[in-house]
């Protein structure tokens, strides 16, 4: 591949040291790795990276904008600590979602948004917003992408999760309009039936516990693909899955797997 091929860790068991070796042997040139994944490794942030393998992002900042009252300080101060993580693992990249919270204050959203961009400028950080099917503000693409164009923040990009626009109901039209500049990285995975998108319970527990590699499920992957490919999208492409059936396999196997998945897609 000719772009960053990278594996979310989540797939994989085992020690932090241990998903990242499986994941490089596998052929993937980088990981998204979560902040769990480092406080975990017995050499810290420092240690991780000297594994070879580079870091897409570093994940998750949850719940950041809108936050309510004293909370709002305190994701502030979350952001630094990630800030200060990504910097340790030579990684520039730091995800933060949209909300989940019913009790967000909407309004302060853009704020929010600018004062995260600016901080992370700082430091040379880019964020990468992702809309989630679950959140409560921007939980399409369409609407994170409005806000985000609206904003105008030259450190900001999206999130392309394939699970996030199906489970909705949504399909590669989506990301129509959208610059491939804009797209900081895509996520692929499958599903294995079509949740409603009225059942938020059901879309948590399918996205968190039964997600599929690409092309095991019933989402239309190649659609995606060719859209990604016509737009001139140059950004990473990788894996993310929670399966709790793959992450019971020794790391190595599943991440080759995944990297199969990867490759009968995106060669």
């Amino acid at each position: 591949m000719t772009q960053p091929a990278f594996l979310n860790l989540v797939l994989l068991s085992g020690e932090p040291e241990e998903k990242l070796q499986a994941a490089r042997d596998a052929g993937f040139d980088q990981v998204e790795i979560w902040r769990e994944d480092v406080e975990a490794s017995h050499g810290g942030a420092a240690r991780l990276a000297q594994h070879g393998v580079g870091f897409t992002n570093l994940q998750v900042l949850r719940d950041f904008t809108g936050a309510p009252g004293d909370m709002r300080l305190q994701k502030r101060d979350e952001l630094r600590q990630f800030i200060q993580m990504a910097q340790a693992l030579g990684c520039d990249t730091i995800q933060a979602p949209a909300t989940t919270r019913d009790d967000c204050l909407a309004e302060q959203i853009d704020d929010d948004l600018r004062w995260m961009a600016s901080e992370a400028a700082r430091f040379g950080m880019r964020i990468m917003y992702e809309p989630m099917a679950w959140c409560s503000v921007d939980n399409t693409l369409p609407k994170a992408w409005e806000r985000l164009q609206r904003l105008d923040q030259p450190n900001i990009g999206l999130v392309v999760d394939l699970f996030h626009i199906c489970a909705l109901g949504g399909d590669a039209s989506q990301l129509d309009g959208i610059p491939a500049t804009h797209i900081y990285e895509v996520q692929l995975c499958d599903m294995p039936h079509q949740p409603s998108p009225q059942d938020k319970q059901a879309i948590m527990t399918l996205a968190k516990h039964q997600r599929q590699l690409p092309g095991a499920g019933i989402v239309d992957v190649a659609s995606f693909v060719d859209k990604l490919k016509s737009a001139g999208y140059q950004g990473p492409v990788g894996i993310e899955v929670f399966n709790d059936d793959l992450k019971r396999l020794p790391p190595r196997e599943a991440a080759q797997r995944a990297w199969a998945a990867l490759r009968r897609f995106w060669p």
